[in-house]
């Protein structure tokens, strides 16, 4: 029972902070002849999940860059509204499997477990959308899902075509947020 009640402990306090739902991950598959090299550079977000890594800043970029070891540095940068402060993080991702050049894993902390990181769509030149989600012992399910996009914003009429793609997918919009990209 203690233990039981410790799982129950352990998935309340992952939803409250994360977007969790209950279930299985939705099936989704991910770009095929996906090219690493066209999506390297600066993508601005857009929408997200909820995450507790990602609480309250604004102006959120990401860049993508290769390694000489064939892996992606990551270095996301965001601006906390209330102190002006920037922030910082390195992550580190790679293609775990080129036979699907599209999943990739990543992570920001040395000595963690890399993260899936699945580039559902982009065409490189102004957006891209991402999902990750991870079952939690065949009755929930943890995601994250972003679109990014080359600008600081995107047009309402694309905005509602990329929402359709994740709706195709049986992914529920209804838990992405606005990132702000104002004044930056």
């Amino acid at each position: 029972m203690l233990r039981q009640g410790l799982l129950l402990a352990a998935i309340v306090a992952l939803a409250s902070a994360q977007t969790f739902s209950f279930g299985h991950c939705p099936t989704t598959h991910t770009m095929e002849n996906f090219d690493l090299n066209s999506y390297i550079g600066d993508w601005y977000e857009l929408y997200k999940f909820p995450a507790s890594f990602e609480t309250g800043e604004k102006c959120i970029v990401a860049n993508y860059s290769l390694t000489p070891e064939n892996h992606i540095r990551v270095k996301n940068t965001g601006i906390d509204p209330k102190s002006g402060n920037r922030s910082i993080a390195f992550g580190d991702a790679f293609q775990s499997d080129l036979n699907s050049p599209a999943k990739l894993k990543i992570r920001f902390a040395a000595n963690t477990p890399y993260g899936n990181y699945w580039v559902l769509k982009t065409d490189y030149t102004s957006y891209t959308l991402i999902y990750s989600c991870t079952d939690i012992l065949g009755i929930s399910h943890l995601e994250f899902a972003w679109i990014l996009s080359r600008q600081r914003s995107l047009p309402q009429a694309k905005i509602d075509e990329l929402f359709n793609v994740f709706k195709g997918f049986r992914i529920d919009t209804g838990h992405f947020i606005k990132c702000d990209q104002t004044g930056c």
